[in-house]
């Protein structure tokens, strides 16, 4: 069994050899009492800015007042290793949920929902609200069964041109289109490094990325063409065609390898063709 792994919505002010006592929040100390767990049994709890610490329970947990006392064995790094967003067309509410849930676990690092053309779900202010909400708890959720630090940034869903203005911040931004055969990633961030050689070595390899992937029938041609007069490099990941679900996971997944994620190691030095 994998050691509990919470989210704490505070600060948590600990320190490795000492002891610690924290009144938790409901849902994380009725948790606790769900999985039953006991003195000298391990969890991890993790604050608001994204620092993790690794707790030997002294004590159940008390259900009355949620007190939890317990001794500090290690403090875990809060430094992201990756930062990738994926700017995904919203879905139909079971794909979007899958979506979130599974690119969270692969540790994407911001998911900005496109209001697209071809999207099937149309949102009016209150219901944006509701389902930023539902996918926060859903990407929580995620990030705490994958024993990670840090919950993805889930934008508020935007329009194509709200998106298109804020590309600037990124160093490469990759638009997956299967109505157009494109280039490999690999051969993309290829590109990228090329057009810097050794004139910058800061940017030998780009450090923000950005990813575009379409909702069910895709992007259209008159979005795509948009995307990419704004920079982006069409990439390909296959002839077959994906669910959106199923893209938006292979897509992240091979890009974060690209970034030097996902056991890659250096991805300065991946000479793959992905």
């Amino acid at each position: 069994m994998s050691i509990p792994h919470f989210f704490i919505d505070q600060p948590i002010e600990a320190q490795v050899g000492k002891s610690l006592e924290f009144v938790l929040p409901k849902f994380v100390s009725d948790h606790l009492h769900t999985l039953r767990v006991r003195a000298g049994e391990q969890i991890v709890l993790v604050d608001f800015e994204g620092h993790g610490w690794h707790l030997t329970l002294n004590s159940p947990v008390d259900k009355k007042d949620q007190l939890l006392c317990a001794e500090v064995i290690g403090e875990l790094s809060s430094k992201r290793k990756t930062d990738l967003t994926l700017i995904q067309g919203i879905s139909a509410t079971d794909r979007m949920d899958q979506t979130v849930r599974q690119v969270t676990e692969l540790a994407v690092a911001k998911i900005i929902p496109l209001q697209s053309e071809r999207s099937t779900v149309r949102l009016d202010k209150n219901s944006k609200e509701k389902k930023l909400e539902r996918w926060k708890r859903v990407a929580r959720g995620a990030a705490e069964q994958s024993g990670q630090l840090h919950e993805p940034t889930i934008h508020m869903p935007i329009s194509l041109d709200q998106v298109l203005a804020s590309l600037s911040d990124y160093d490469l931004v990759l638009l997956f289109w299967e109505e157009l055969g494109g280039c490999s990633i690999s051969e993309a961030f290829d590109s990228y490094r090329s057009r810097f050689n050794n004139e910058n070595l800061s940017k030998a390899a780009p450090q923000k990325v950005a990813i575009f992937v379409g909702p069910e029938g895709g992007f259209s041609k008159s979005e795509a063409e948009l995307v990419l007069a704004s920079g982006a490099h069409a990439v390909s990941i296959g002839e077959t065609i994906l669910r959106t679900e199923t893209a938006a996971v292979v897509a992240s997944a091979l890009t974060l390898y690209q970034l030097g994620g996902l056991g890659a190691g250096n991805a300065g030095n991946n000479d793959g063709q992905i």
